[in-house]
């Protein structure tokens, strides 16, 4: 019997806001795509000392590889490679990079070793960038907490609502927030963001 053949087939990635880029009058809003986004969590560990230890070598081990200072919740890290840190609870960060590996999860893990789980999030959230003039006040009308610049800079990280719908929030720069949301509510997120910018214009 003669082998079957298999067609050749590539595999590529489908992202859930499928290449989103709109200008709209000054102020541009565009899907996030291409990047790695990996939980960092401490181990739970009832002594206090070794809690410290397990921390400041999770520090150690995140400033050797990515120049990242281990944040306090709220807070944000980056290096002049783009990578982020983001600070979303205790003993829980976001590491946001865009050097994509085939495996995240466990390429981070040769980086914290037992100081750490890691969990590759990459897939679970939709990523949405604002920058413009007007993107403070569209993200404003629908935002439950205070997001101007005295409030939210460069160094910080939001975790809030928009519209019933669940939202960290970043501000990289001045005047672009990144905003990250469930990708089961992609759609959603898209069109209240979108709408919201199209009523500030």
């Amino acid at each position: 019997m003669e082998n079957a053949c298999v067609a050749d087939m590539t595999l590529s990635a489908n992202y859930p806001l499928d290449g989103l880029d709109e200008l709209i009058e000054d102020t541009r809003l565009s899907a996030v795509e291409n990047l790695d986004i990996v939980s960092i969590a401490l181990p739970r560990i009832l002594g206090a000392e070794e809690a410290r230890q397990t921390r400041d070598a999770l520090e150690d081990n995140l400033k050797s590889s990515f120049g990242l200072q281990l944040t306090d919740v709220g807070m944000r890290s980056s290096n002049p490679d783009k990578d982020s840190l983001l600070g979303l609870q205790p003993g829980l960060w976001f590491l946001v990079t865009g050097k994509q590996s085939s495996e995240p999860a466990r390429a981070l893990k040769t980086v914290v070793r037992d100081t750490a789980y890691v969990t590759d999030q990459s897939d679970s959230w939709a990523i949405l960038d604002i920058a413009g003039p007007h993107a403070q006040a569209a993200l404003e009308r629908i935002c439950s907490v205070d997001i101007d610049q005295s409030a939210v800079d460069a160094t910080r990280v939001v975790r809030t609502s928009m519209e019933h719908l669940s939202v960290i929030l970043e501000r990289p720069e001045t005047e672009r927030f990144r905003l990250y949301s469930p990708v089961s509510s992609a759609r959603s997120f898209q069109h209240m963001v979108s709408v919201s910018l199209q009523n500030v214009v």
